[in-house]
């Protein structure tokens, strides 16, 4: 075997959610670029960083010195261990590859490398993008199903030419659906289209933040997308417009209310927060208990709990403190040293 004559940068990326994949290998000699694309179902994420591998590998015709930039962590950590995944096909695939070409396996820091991976990662976000539209075309496809179940694939169907609108509806749908599956009496497919209306107030206030712990961008991201989703179904012809329309001003009431405590608890880094000190040290504290927030200054926060007792004054950062309103309900963890509160955990929260 001749020895590798020229060197190849391989950026591989996978993606995967609820076991639709997609990935990318980008194949970089010099100013000369190829990028190939696959996609699958019922697959892992580690599946399919390593199926972007392979695939970049086998796509190389002769023996070449390959410096593997890879972004997957459970793919490094074999790699870190000199082990291969428990992927029986992709490792039979793999092994001759390894054997073929002299391969280095680096994260790469310069721009342009960073540029070569943005490139896969979006490549491999597409590829993701396509099975998933492709898959809920089939199913939206099957007929005259008008269970709710089969409206929201229809709906999410008609915004699947636009990646964007598409992800971030998919995103907040799946999250409905887990909702009404948690919560409901009975599953989506065996509900009309109408009865989601019953579910928005417990997606809305309970599931995204108590279940989900979604940001302040996710709670306004999934108002956009169910109001959208609502007056869709009216045009459908599966709402009444008045019902859409006070489901939608409740909606926008909601989100008003929650977004900003989500922005408040998001604010909170670990440095903000100490941990469990040793017993015999705590005077009081609170475990994981809801307490409504009564002071606001620059610089601290007082609250107290459902039995009157007073939690505070708790110093916070004045980025904290800037973001806090009176009579909020804050799920969190405090303790009590030498006289003085401090936070331990902050959870979530309710107007």
């Amino acid at each position: 075997m001749k020895p590798a004559s020229r060197e190849i940068a391989l950026h591989a990326d996978g993606i995967c959610e609820d076991g639709f994949g997609g990935w990318a290998a980008v194949l970089v000699h010099n100013s000369h670029q190829r990028t190939i694309v696959g996609m699958a179902t019922g697959v892992t994420p580690g599946q399919m960083a390593l199926t972007a591998v392979v695939e970049g590998l086998e796509a190389l015709t002769r023996p070449c010195r390959v410096r593997i930039c890879v972004e997957d962590e459970s793919l490094r950590e074999h790699r870190a261990m000199r082990t291969l995944p428990d992927e029986p096909d992709l490792r039979r695939r793999l092994r001759p590859l390894l054997a073929r070409h002299h391969v280095i396996w680096d994260e790469g820091d310069d721009e342009s490398e960073q540029w070569d991976e943005a490139v896969c990662e979006l490549t491999a976000e597409l590829a993701h993008h396509q099975v998933r539209g492709a898959t809920l075309t089939r199913s939206a496809e099957h007929g005259a199903d008008t269970t709710l179940a089969a409206v929201l694939s229809s709906y999410l169907v008609e915004r699947w030419d636009d990646m964007d609108a598409f992800r971030e509806a998919d995103a907040a749908i799946g999250t409905l659906r887990f909702s009404i599956g948690w919560y409901g009496d009975k599953p989506s497919t065996e509900m009309a289209p109408a009865e989601i209306v019953e579910h928005l107030s417990t997606f809305f206030h309970t599931t995204l933040p108590h279940k989900q712990h979604a940001s302040s961008h996710e709670i306004r991201a999934a108002g956009k997308v169910v109001c959208d989703l609502l007056e869709w179904f009216v045009v459908e012809g599966h709402l009444d417009a008045d019902t859409a329309r006070s489901a939608v001003e409740d909606i926008g009431t909601g989100v008003d209310e929650l977004a900003p405590i989500a922005a408040f608890v998001s604010a909170f880094r670990s440095g903000d927060l100490v941990p469990w000190p040793e017993s015999s040290l705590i005077e009081e504290h609170v475990d994981c208990e809801y307490l409504t927030i009564d002071e606001v200054s620059t610089r601290s926060i007082t609250l107290h709990g459902d039995d009157g007792r007073v939690v505070g004054p708790v110093t916070v950062r004045p980025g904290i403190a800037v973001q806090a309103q009176t009579g909020w309900r804050i799920l969190l963890s405090a303790v009590k040293v030498r006289g003085r509160w401090e936070l331990v955990q902050v959870v979530s929260g309710d107007p």
